[in-house]
């Protein structure tokens, strides 16, 4: 993507969800279930799950793993990524 496919958009970083000194619930679950062994793939998946779950508050399991379906991550973390995904979705709605 070039600059100037956003010009004049708001960018979020990573580093911009967290929110006075707490984590955004994307972060938060992806620690609880250690699901960023590595760490290659975890910036990515974090901003990609959360943008999944502004437009699907409530992914069913496949959605989810279409949803990643672009994002590699080369420990096998990805039952745990789901798991991650799942807690994160409850406690964006206010569950959990």
């Amino acid at each position: 993507m070039s600059v100037g496919d956003v010009a004049g958009k708001k960018i979020v970083t990573i580093e911009g969800l967290e929110k006075k000194g707490k984590l955004h619930p994307v972060q938060k679950a992806f620690i609880e279930h250690d699901a960023l062994q590595c760490g290659y793939c975890t910036p990515g998946m974090i901003m990609t799950v959360t943008g999944l779950l502004i437009k699907n508050p409530s992914p069913t399991r496949q959605e989810i793993i279409d949803g990643l379906e672009n994002n590699y991550c080369r420990c096998s973390a990805h039952v745990r990524i789901i798991e991650a995904v799942q807690t994160a979705a409850g406690e964006m709605k206010g569950g959990k």
